[in-house]
């Protein structure tokens, strides 16, 4: 996503809402208080490597729930303030190719040309288990957070 926003920042704005801490743990606790989630939200894009601006949620994750509650989802809302885009999981590609087009169409607007807007749906699909980005342990959060997942993992299976 950095790439992506690095290759489109003249024409985007890329933010990143961080809503709580994917698998909280021993290093990267549950929040209990706000000062601590910005705290974490600042490591977070260290570590990482994150340039895009971060919004920090409400410690009761408000934001987070409006828009869906989904641990890993995006969203492009276009110039007009449409929803032009929403998934429940970031896939880069995918993000570059809906982004393409609602640029494409701001511009037919802009010029006068017409453009016919539709709806469409698609499930898509990514391999279970991708590794963390730029080497990075699986999970930030420590060990207790990799067996709660492997437990949580478990769980699914079987039902």
């Amino acid at each position: 996503m950095e790439d992506l926003a690095s290759r489109y920042a003249d024409e985007a704005h890329f933010l990143f809402v961080y809503t709580r801490e994917a698998h909280p743990g021993e290093h990267y606790p549950p929040h209990q208080y706000y000062e601590q989630k910005v705290l974490h939200a600042r490591s977070f894009r260290e570590r990482l490597g994150i340039g895009r601006t971060i919004l920090v949620d409400s410690l009761q994750g408000r934001v987070h729930r409006v828009f869906g509650g989904v641990s890993n989802m995006s969203w492009i809302v276009d110039h007009t303030g449409r929803v032009a885009y929403r998934a429940a999981w970031t896939v880069a590609d995918d993000i570059e190719s809906a982004l393409r087009e609602v640029l494409t169409s701001r511009m037919l607007k802009r010029e006068g040309q017409p453009a016919a807007v539709f709806y469409r749906e698609i499930v898509g699909l990514r391999p279970a288990r991708e590794g963390p980005p730029h080497g990075l342990p699986r999970f930030m959060g420590g060990d207790v957070a990799a067996r709660q997942f492997e437990d949580a993992r478990r769980q699914t299976e079987r039902a």
